[in-house]
């Protein structure tokens, strides 16, 4: 199945301003956590960090058995996740 997952978060806050925050990225889209979650990245966009609006937004086309193979695909980041066709 397919499905959307759409993250927004403040400019101010962005993960890519501080060196934590760009190894939390780093192993969210390891191929070792995209493996043992069974997901897989079909597409990924993200505003940031050239976007200097208030909010920046990611979209991600991801192919998974279920929306809650999604969210622990991201895990701590907040996602909105949606069944696409």
């Amino acid at each position: 199945m397919l499905f959307e997952a759409t993250h927004k978060h403040q400019a101010s806050q962005c993960p890519l301003l501080t060196s934590e925050g760009k190894g939390m990225l780093k192993k969210l889209f390891s191929d070792e956590n995209v493996k043992s979650t069974g997901a897989k990245i079909v597409a990924g966009y993200m505003s940031c960090p050239a976007d200097t609006a208030d909010d920046h937004k990611g979209f991600f086309t991801i192919e998974a058995d279920s929306p809650v193979a999604v969210s622990k695909f991201f895990g701590q980041m907040a996602v909105e996740v949606r069944s696409v066709q």
